[in-house]
C-alpha cells in the first residue's frame, strides 16, 4: 500500500511533575502507517501555529494522553484531576476546531474523544469515580493494554457500528475521565454497562470519528480494531 496521505498526530514530550512524559504511543504511529499513512508528528507548544499544520495534513489523529486541564469547559479542578498541560490542550482544540471548518476527517482515540467533545462545546468528567451518578466499572484496567477487559454496546444505528460490523465488542480501557455531556454537533455511539460513553461521531457527516478505548495497541490480534483505522483512512482520502 503506497503510504501518500499525510495524518498529523499532536505528539511532543513536555514536563510534568519533573518528569517528562510523551502524549502518542508508538503503536498509533504503527496503525497509521498500515494502513497507508504518513504520520506527522506535530509539536505542541504553540497553539497560535496549529493552523499552518492543517494546509499540510490529510486527516488528523487525536491520541491519548494526560488529562485536560478543566478551564477549557468552564470548570474548577477537583481534587481528583490528574495531570495537565494547557498548551498541549489548546493546541489539540485549535486543530479540532481548524479540522472540521476545513474539512479534514479525524479520529479520537482515549483523551482524543475528550478532546474533540470539549472543543466542539461539550463537556467530561474530570473523574468518574468521584462524579459519575452510577457505579463505575474499572475503566483504567489493570490488564495488560493489548487484552480487552469490558464490554461496550454499540448503537446498531451508528457508522461505528457499520464499521465493527458489531453491536457488542469486548475493549480496553485505560482512563478515569471521560465524555459528560456531547456537542450538539456529535452524537453517541457507543456505551459501556455503567452507562459511560465509549464511541461518538458526526451527527451531519463522517469527518469525526472517536471511541474511548484504545484500538491502537489492540488492531494487530483483533479485525474489528482494525476496521477503525482502515476506516479512517478510506475517510481521509474520500475528502
Amino acid at each position: 500500500m503506497k503510504n501518500n496521505l499525510i495524518i498529523g498526530i499532536p505528539a511532543e514530550s513536555r514536563m510534568i511533575k519533573g518528569i517528562y512524559r510523551n502524549n502518542v504511543n508508538s503503536p498509533e504511529v504503527s496503525a497509521v502507517v498500515d494502513y497507508g499513512g504518513i504520520p506527522l508528528l506535530i509539536p505542541t507548544r504553540n497553539p497560535d501555529l496549529m493552523d499552518n499544520y492543517l494546509s499540510i495534513i490529510d486527516g488528523l489523529l487525536i491520541p491519548g494522553g494526560a488529562d485536560v486541564a478543566p478551564r477549557f469547559y468552564g470548570e474548577e479542578p477537583i481534587p481528583e484531576l490528574g495531570d495537565t498541560d494547557a498548551l498541549i490542550d489548546e493546541s489539540e482544540i485549535n486543530l479540532v476546531r481548524g479540522a472540521v471548518n476545513s474539512k479534514i476527517p479525524m479520529f479520537g482515540i482515549c483523551r482524543g474523544i475528550q478532546v474533540i467533545n470539549i472543543a466542539l462545546g461539550g463537556n467530561i468528567y474530570q473523574d468518574l469515580a468521584a462524579q459519575s451518578p452510577t457505579p463505575v466499572l474499572q475503566h483504567y484496567q489493570r490488564a495488560v493494554l493489548d487484552q480487552g477487559t469490558h464490554h461496550v454496546t454499540v448503537d446498531s444505528d451508528s457508522k461505528l457500528a457499520t464499521i465493527l460490523e458489531t453491536t457488542k465488542i469486548l475493549v480496553n480501557s485505560h482512563h478515569h475521565e471521560a465524555v459528560k455531556e456531547i456537542a450538539e454537533s456529535l452524537k453517541v455511539t457507543a456505551t459501556s454497562s455503567d452507562g459511560v460513553i465509549e464511541g461518538i461521531e458526526s451527527v451531519d457527516d463522517d469527518l469525526v470519528m472517536a471511541v474511548q478505548w484504545h484500538p491502537e495497541t489492540m488492531y494487530k490480534s483483533d479485525a474489528k480494531m482494525a476496521r477503525l483505522f482502515k476506516d479512517f483512512m478510506d475517510r481521509v482520502r474520500k475528502y
